[in-house]
């Protein structure tokens, strides 16, 4: 049971990400067309979109990361556990 909630957590991650990095791309096209006032000059054009693409990016790389650094640690310490339950049965 635990495994099941282990793999759809993993899988909403996924999903997740993927989702997120579609809505990126749709930002970025839509920072194309429009413009942000900084200042007494506006960005606009394919700077303000490049800014949005390498900002949106550079943050679903951190969030996504830490996520999947985490089920990592679960996955790397139910194989320490498997692997020290198996020593300590070959010792005896």
């Amino acid at each position: 049971m635990r495994d099941f909630f282990i793999k759809a957590l993993e899988g909403i991650i996924t999903l997740t990400i993927v989702v997120v990095a579609v809505a990126i791309l749709v930002v970025t096209i839509g920072a194309m067309f429009g413009g942000v006032p900084v200042g007494d000059f506006w960005i606009e054009g394919p700077t303000h979109a490049a800014i949005v693409a390498i900002g949106g990016t550079l943050g679903l790389l951190v969030v996504g990361g830490t996520l999947y650094l985490g089920l990592g640690k679960y996955n790397n310490t139910a194989r320490t556990a498997d692997a020290l339950e198996l020593l300590i049965t070959l010792r005896r």
